[in-house]
């Protein structure tokens, strides 16, 4: 009896796990895109060839499945070409800070019928102070352009027009000392970007 009921969950379990989990797209490539990075130091970087990001960039890749990046320049469709801008954040520092201070009491008390006394002791007084200090932080705004490459009308050079351009600025927030937010890997995210756009709007297929 045990054996039959264990027997019926786990087919149980089997036919109803693919309805349980998040069913990804088909992963049916329809229009590739190589990727071609100049950096603020004007060093021309082609592919991704960082495991990571690489793993990283496919992961995001896969939420659409039509869209899918290649190696192989000259066998792409598009050109994602990211290249930076320097800029700088202006923000301001504020410092509270609060000071305690004792100061001496002394008197003589008089009530209505004459009688007196003396007073004495300490009185705290707090104090808090606020200051403001501004600061700067350099960091990049890196733009990515989809490029489509043609062939000038009567010769046979090649070019390149821009279809859209995203920006992502380097910038990111910390907490505890753990960087977070999409400035944190502004490259992966300016693809997902350029990719999620291609896909909505249906280029490729």
């Amino acid at each position: 009896m045990i054996t039959r009921l264990f027997a019926s969950v786990f087919a149980f379990v089997i036919i109803a796990t693919p309805v349980l989990c998040n069913k990804k797209p088909e992963q049916t490539c329809k229009v590739k895109f190589a990727f071609v990075y100049v950096d603020y130091l004007n060093n021309t970087n082609r592919g991704i060839h960082k495991p990571k990001s690489l793993k990283e960039v496919q992961n995001k890749l896969s939420k659409y499945g039509d869209v899918c990046y290649t190696d192989d320049e000259s066998g792409a469709d598009l050109v994602f070409f990211v290249h930076t801008k320097p800029a700088t954040y202006h923000g301001v520092h504020t410092y509270h800070s609060t000071r305690t201070d004792s100061n001496p009491v002394n008197g003589t008390i008089t009530d209505q019928s004459g009688n007196t006394s003396t007073m004495s002791g300490t009185v705290d007084t707090t104090t808090t102070t606020t200051t403001s200090e501004p600061y700067e932080v350099d960091y990049s705004v890196f733009f990515l352009d989809i490029m489509a490459p043609y062939t000038k009308e009567g010769t046979t050079e090649k070019s390149y027009k821009i279809l859209r351009t995203f920006d992502q600025k380097g910038l990111y927030n910390t907490i505890y000392g753990i960087g977070y937010g999409k400035g944190k890997h502004p490259l992966p995210n300016l693809i997902d970007a350029a990719a999620k756009w291609l896909h909505e709007n249906n280029l490729g297929k």
